[in-house]
């Protein structure tokens, strides 16, 4: 990367060619005098000399001074692009230079670690310590870095609170344990800030020369691929290059830059899982499932991409696309099923559920009491009133509000109490060991009569065979889930009951379906 200065160095050559012109035009000048006035005015022409001496000299005193000067001008512009202004460290364009120079002369050099430090929580620091307290840190980071490698120029401060280092060691892992262990050893020791007392943890990332690769860039970016995956671990982590573990960090980081197209391609499809009651047999509604048709990937499973929409803040627009197409096939539909919707934590916290609701019913028509909007556990671990107020708010519109995948998040109770669901849906972790496994069948009973005695709908969702069925019939479920009774389909391609102007809700449609199954 070139640094170019905003005034136009580069002039030395005009300058010294103006020099010697001039020089060479007073000898000129003088040989012109000598011939004209001929020997009778030699001590003019010795006066001449001597002025074109004393012009020359004094143009090249100037001249030199003047070029001197914008020389080190120039020096001081690349000493301030080359270094961080708050820390003193190399900017992230010098430290990749170093890295070259290392790479060059690696036989002098020889092998070395690349490592990637990120402050946790730096938010939370910066917040506690103010803009000051926080400057103050990072400038004895810097410090303790420039003391720990002995040369300035192997540290670099990359952006606000990322920075790196080179470690050399002798090749073996003894030796890069000891040197890691010598450098937490000074960066976790307290920091003083404005009088106070400050105690951080870094997550950092790590690759080795030769062995991760021999090329800067990709040292570079296997060292950012461990920090990532360091950082999704949790706070205070350090790990090296794993060669499948971060290739599947950078696919990750590839799906999540590819989402924002996808919603404007029309790549989200909602495919939808029928739910049938236990007492009358019927289908008594959809569950509405978002997939992703990726063009060169295929049908992605939301397990895959859900989870990096709620760490990217995608969650936020694709729920909303979510809610509205799901209300949107409901109104089409010939018989009024009931559509069921997934809420993210994500997008409870961060916008109104409440308008965002209304707005969709509103456009599409759809009656409220067909909607059922659900809500996972790990919602209640730290509820507002807020939260809780918006909830009741949209059960008063006539909308259902459904707990999902109860037994696998929050372990406290006093929620299912203090807020009145109307259903409560068993995960599918308990329902596919009920044959052979007594606990279970213990933790539903004892979640059926819960839920009985707080006036709470159960379904039961992952059922896959008769026997579970039949189990969870017994059981007192009020309604079934499952790929036994249906998988998730697009039912704009299929067509099904949702359609059937016929349908006579005989009762007999559940025990259809997994009789058909079964044969």
């Amino acid at each position: 990367m070139s640094v170019t200065s905003p005034r136009k160095f580069g002039r030395n050559k005009k300058q010294w060619f103006f020099v010697g012109g001039l020089a060479i035009a007073n000898l000129f000048y003088a040989a012109f005098v000598f011939w004209l006035l001929g020997d009778e005015s030699q001590w003019l022409g010795l006066v001449q000399l001597a002025m074109i001496a004393l012009i020359s000299a004094l143009s090249f005193a100037i001249f030199y001074r003047f070029n001197k000067r914008e020389i080190e001008m120039k020096k001081a512009f690349e000493d301030l692009s080359a270094n961080d202004k708050l820390t003193g460290l190399s900017t992230r364009a010098k430290f990749s230079q170093t890295i070259n120079t290392y790479l060059s002369n690696s036989k002098k050099t020889g092998p070395f670690a690349l490592m990637l430090l990120d402050i946790d929580r730096f938010r939370e620091v910066n917040t506690t310590l103010g803009y000051g307290g926080a400057d103050q840190l990072l400038k004895e980071i810097g410090n303790r870095l420039v003391h720990f490698t002995g040369q300035r120029a192997e540290c670099a401060r990359l952006s606000g609170n990322e920075f790196a280092i080179l470690v050399r060691y002798d090749g073996s892992g003894e030796d890069l344990q000891q040197r890691m262990q010598s450098l937490f050893t000074a960066l976790y020791r307290p920091y003083i800030c404005d009088a106070r007392s400050m105690e951080i943890t870094f997550s950092g990332g790590i690759s080795l020369y030769p062995d991760d690769s021999l090329e800067g860039s990709e040292l570079a970016h296997c060292a950012q691929f461990a920090l990532q995956r360091a950082k999704q671990q949790g706070h205070n982590k350090i790990y090296c290059y794993e060669e499948g573990a971060d290739e599947k960090i950078h696919d990750l980081q590839l799906l999540s830059q590819d989402m924002d197209r996808a919603l404007k391609n029309n790549e989200f499809k909602l495919f939808f899982q029928p739910q049938f009651s236990f007492a009358t047999g019927e289908q008594v509604g959809f569950e509405a499932l978002i997939r992703w048709e990726h063009p060169q990937r295929g049908l992605i499973s939301p397990g895959d991409f859900i989870p990096i929409a709620e760490q990217n803040g995608f969650i936020i627009p694709l729920s909303e696309f979510a809610l509205l197409e799901a209300c949107k096939a409901a109104i089409s539909w010939h018989n009024p099923l009931r559509v069921a919707v997934n809420l993210s934590p994500v997008q409870i916290q961060h916008i109104d559920i409440v308008e965002l609701t209304e707005h969709a019913l509103q456009e599409t028509g759809l009656d409220p009491a067909r909607l059922e909007l659900e809500v996972t556990e790990s919602l209640f671990i730290n509820i507002s009133d807020g939260t809780a107020e918006m909830l009741q708010k949209l059960q008063k519109m006539g909308i259902s509000i459904a707990l999902d995948d109860f037994g696998t998040g929050y372990s406290g109770l006093n929620y299912l109490s203090n807020f009145p669901f109307d259903k409560l849906k068993i995960d599918r972790s308990f329902v596919k060991d009920l044959t052979h496994d007594q606990g279970a069948m213990a933790i539903i009973s004892a979640v059926i009569g819960m839920a009985k005695s707080l006036d709470m709908r159960i379904t039961a969702e992952g059922i896959d065979n008769k026997e579970v069925l039949e189990i969870l019939k017994i059981a007192g479920c009020h309604e079934a889930q499952g790929f036994l009774l249906g998988k998730p389909r697009d039912i704009t391609l299929v067509p099904g009951v949702e359609m059937d102007t016929s349908h006579t809700h005989s009762g007999n449609e559940l025990k259809s379906r997994h009789d058909t199954k079964a044969a």
